[in-house]
């Protein structure tokens, strides 16, 4: 009885006492604590224990930091150290038992680190001049495009492997392939965006900033064992890209014509580089069938390529591939046990069933509410043989090649070409694009490789008429490009001053324009020639009608990397034994081969 009544008391007592107050209890020293915080996330970094390399030891994460705070003597738990810190939602439950805290707040890594290059402001320079074009002459007679390639998707397995929120009925199961490889030889989709650029205008006129991000995209999907990503490939899908009605307001004008002035912003890869032939004969030959007045095509500087317009609609698209697997054997198994292939025919069928399922994934998708429109496009014999060149006559008065740009112009000669359709030459009284001009203070032009000047806007550089530090008549496009400051002399033709993006380009200038071609041969064969540095056997890196190859100097120096005509078709022996890493040190730069995945 004594033992009842005694717990009795107790639990009356326990049911009487006021509650303790809500909340996370207090330390004697919680000032100190928050200053001991702060602290760390300012000034808490030290050098290597070991002394062995630069990088200092800081409190990354949020273990980090509670260990250092044990060794300081606060004993806390990794969620009351977390109640400390500023939360990620202070109008959440949770946020709001953050009453006291350090003005410190966690984060997350991201992967937006990129390449630096020396011609990364040259390049920009060339980028904001092809704008502020368009912006100028509007969306009446400019047509503005960005176009990348998309990494390649798998088939067989989880197209994108990033986590995604899921709404799903919990009565069906999510079912996945028990393996994470490609199932078999090059079973995957190559898809090649394009994305259309709508123009605002702005005040001021002439803004850069008036060539917005938005406006409508298409993706041209194809095997990628069919098929591949190549100049001819992107000039069909710009014949493709005409007829789509999302894209009429882009490229049409209001009669119904092709805007007469085309922007292209592309990558730096094979299939789209301005310095390679096939581009360039692709591009005349678009130039031409459509009555174009003027057509620039810009690139990045290698590493450069995530701030291509484009790539804002990859992550879009990528959001729509999350747990998506394209089947691979709809129509039946079409490979062995050891992955080959054994039924060509049905192989096909296969590839074209899971194109058309992503493109109808993702032809539901509105970005920035423009539609998007992809197309499973079958594989096809496409002709890719021959370069199409215009002749040495014509080329000379309409292409100039640069580094990273390519322009085609018309010439104001009634017998060659047909009346200009727009004012391009209002803006551009040569016909071309300017130089980029590097100023120094007092609107002095810079010298080539100065430090603390900035490259001239457009049109101040038309308007102020300020001479380059140089006496080559015509000044090379790429006369301020840092990487090509010890070649500008082997690029430009000793009769006509003309510039070249490659060495081979200015051989053939001469030997068709000039008729050098009995004095080439001879010095190239006494091996005394003073046109450029000469060509050595490599083995194929990528073959796209053309071959990577070395030049040298007459020492054997390597001094750059060109694609030149296929070998095999000039009758040459190439060295397939010499390893492509003993000639050729910044291949990823100049060079992507087929199976890379951007």
């Amino acid at each position: 009885m004594k033992f009842r009544e005694k717990e009795r008391v107790k639990k009356s007592q326990a049911e009487n006492a006021p509650l303790p107050t809500p909340g996370r209890p207090r330390l004697p020293n919680e000032e100190a604590l928050i200053s001991t915080i702060s602290e760390l996330a300012v000034h808490g970094s030290a050098a290597d224990g070991r002394r062995r390399t630069e990088v200092t030891r800081a409190c990354r994460t949020q273990d980090d930091l509670t260990c250092v705070l044990k060794e300081r003597g606060y004993n806390l738990s990794r969620s009351a150290t977390y109640l400390r810190l500023i939360p990620a939602r202070a109008n959440t439950r949770e946020g709001k038992l953050h009453v006291k805290t350090a003005p410190v707040k966690l984060t997350r890594a991201e992967n937006d680190l990129h390449k630096s290059h020396p011609d990364g402001q040259f390049c920009v320079a060339s980028i904001r001049n092809a704008k502020c074009i368009a912006s100028v002459s509007g969306s009446s007679e400019v047509a503005v495009l960005s176009k990348d390639d998309k990494c390649r998707i798998p088939l067989g397995i989880s197209a994108a492997t990033k986590e995604a929120p899921l709404l799903m009925h919990m009565e069906y199961r999510v079912r996945l392939p028990d393996h994470d490889w490609v199932v078999g030889s090059r079973h995957k989709l190559i898809p090649s965006v394009y994305a259309g650029i709508r123009i605002i205008n702005k005040s001021p006129i002439g803004q850069p900033d008036a060539v917005s991000y938005s406006g409508p995209t298409y993706v041209a999907i194809r095997s990628g064992k069919h098929s591949s990503s190549t100049a001819t490939t992107h000039a069909v899908d710009f014949e493709r890209l005409i007829k789509l009605e999302n894209f009429e307001s882009i490229l049409h004008t209001s009669s119904g014509e092709i805007k007469p002035v085309l922007v292209n912003f592309v990558d730096g890869g094979p299939d789209e580089n301005p310095r390679y032939r096939k581009v360039i004969a692709e591009t005349v030959e678009a130039f031409k069938a459509h009555n174009l007045d003027y057509v620039i095509t810009v690139t990045n500087a290698p590493g450069r390529s995530a701030f291509n317009r484009v790539e804002r609609r990859m992550a879009p698209l990528s959001r729509m591939l999350a747990g998506l697997v394209l089947e691979h054997n709809h129509y039946g198994a079409h490979l062995d046990s050891q992955g080959r292939t054994v039924d060509a025919e049905l192989e096909k069928q296969n590839f074209e069933f899971a194109g058309k399922t992503l493109a109808e994934v993702w032809s539901t998708l509105n970005i920035d509410g423009e539609s998007v429109v992809a197309e499973y496009i079958p594989p096809a014999d496409l002709d890719e043989s021959t370069d199409g060149h215009p002749g040495t006559e014509w080329y000379a008065a309409h292409v100039r090649e640069s580094q990273y740009t390519l322009q085609v112009a018309k010439c104001l000669d009634d017998r060659c070409c047909t009346p200009l359709r727009s004012k391009i030459r209002t803006i551009l009284p040569d016909g071309f694009l300017p130089p980029p001009l590097l100023l120094s203070d007092g609107l002095e032009a810079a010298q080539p490789l100065s430090r603390d000047c900035h490259y001239a806007p457009l049109f101040v550089q038309l308007a102020a008429k300020i001479a380059f530090p140089t006496d080559q008549d015509p000044v090379p496009y790429d006369f301020y490009c840092p990487t090509i400051q010890n070649q500008l002399k082997s690029r430009c033709c000793s009769i006509c001053g003309l510039y070249f993006a490659s060495q081979v380009s200015v051989k053939e200038h001469k030997r068709d324009a000039h008729n050098m071609a009995a004095l080439i041969d001879v010095q190239n064969r006494a091996g005394t020639s003073h046109e450029g540095p000469g060509r050595r056997s490599a083995r194929v890196a990528a073959r796209k009608g053309e071959v990577l190859t070395e030049l040298q100097d007459e020492v054997g120096q390597p001094v750059d990397v060109e694609w030149v005509a296929d070998a095999a078709e000039e009758g040459d022996e190439w060295d397939d034994n010499i390893p492509l890493s003993s000639l050729i040190s910044n291949t990823a730069e100049w060079a992507r081969p087929l199976w890379t995945e951007d």
